[in-house]
């Protein structure tokens, strides 16, 4: 048993999670699915970006609007006890205290076990168990070595910061879940950023979110307009509040995952539109550093790269910008 004060699970669990404010939904629904399956006091925390220093070289901007706020969390716990860290693109059915109160025997991070199926996916670092007292890290000091010691993919990784024996894949099967649902999933994380339920209408899985969500509003932790404002907002689909029956001049029973999907299209939805668009800056900033280092590979990948896109989408290569660069 441990006795140590800085890995102690005693006191409210503390969990940090990814969250910008155009996730606020996705937080929320992530809150709510934790308190419902645990007794345990729970303490939650949004991070995004603003903790951490930007990167000083745009091909390493964030993939996600809190890729960079993870290093922050020892700090913001003060160095002391065991933070848990999650994406907010998540839900949960088991009681957290399956993984809060495992002792760390040596490791500063605990990731879920690596399978056959999960293998390649890295470390799953998008929940961990984190020895706070253990991990001094320096958000400035990480920010400064991008790009110098570690790329973009390394980081995220954590390997860099670490030593060996340091980040141990011990957490129980299911704690990660990668958009599947099975006997053993005990945590869903809805990896891929366009079909996620509150952005997409068809996720094979996105009813157990929306289910979820229909319980925060039965129970009136969430009101129906919180909803409607982060509709307005464009944070979230609008045909979101058709199928919670919100809309009552359009009953769900009547629409069909792709007739929710045209819905939103012609009300001029765009998916995390801020996400792509940093996303596209980035690849930008890439291709203009290849271009300096080696103008003439760089021109005749340019080339390649053109006549590739175009056989691919001769239509849309006239009207997209980013197929002609």
């Amino acid at each position: 048993m441990e006795t140590s004060s800085s890995t102690s699970s005693a006191g409210p669990v503390r969990i940090f999670v990814g969250a910008h404010q155009t996730e606020q939904l996705a937080y929320r629904v992530l809150e709510y699915s934790i308190r419902r399956h645990t007794d345990l006091p729970v303490e939650m925390h949004t991070i995004d970006n603003s903790l951490a220093p930007p990167p000083k070289d745009d091909r390493f901007l964030a993939y996600t609007n809190f890729s960079f706020g993870r290093f922050a969390i020892p700090r913001e716990a003060g160095y002391q006890g065991r933070a848990i860290y999650m994406d907010s693109d998540m839900i949960v059915f088991r009681d957290i205290a399956e993984i809060w109160e495992m002792p760390f025997d040596g490791a500063k991070i605990m990731v879920e076990q690596i399978t056959d199926e999960t293998r390649g996916a890295g470390r799953l670092t998008a929940v961990m168990v984190m020895d706070c007292g253990a991990l001094h890290w320096d958000v400035d000091d990480i920010m400064d070595r991008l790009g110098v010691d570690y790329d973009y993919d390394g980081l995220i990784s954590v390997y860099p910061l670490l030593q060996e024996g340091d980040l141990q894949d011990r957490l129980p099967i299911g704690w990660n879940s990668l958009d599947r649902f099975t006997d053993q999933t005990r945590l869903l994380h809805y990896t891929k950023i366009k079909t996620q339920p509150w952005v997409y209408p068809g996720h094979p899985f996105g009813y157990l979110w929306i289910n979820e969500l229909k319980r925060m509003l039965e129970s009136g932790i969430l009101s129906e307009q919180e909803v409607r404002d982060q509709v307005a907002k464009g944070h979230v689909r609008p045909s979101l509040l058709i199928e919670l029956g919100l809309d009552s001049q359009r009953p769900a029973s009547k629409f069909s995952p792709k007739a929710l999907l045209r819905y939103d299209r012609k009300a001029g939805f765009v998916i995390h539109k801020k996400l792509f668009a940093d996303m596209e800056a980035k690849r930008r900033a890439r291709l203009e550093y290849d271009r300096q280092r080696d103008p003439t590979g760089y021109a005749q990948r340019r080339r390649e790269r053109l006549w590739r896109n175009f056989v691919r989408h001769p239509v849309r290569f006239f009207t997209d910008d980013k197929l002609r660069v």
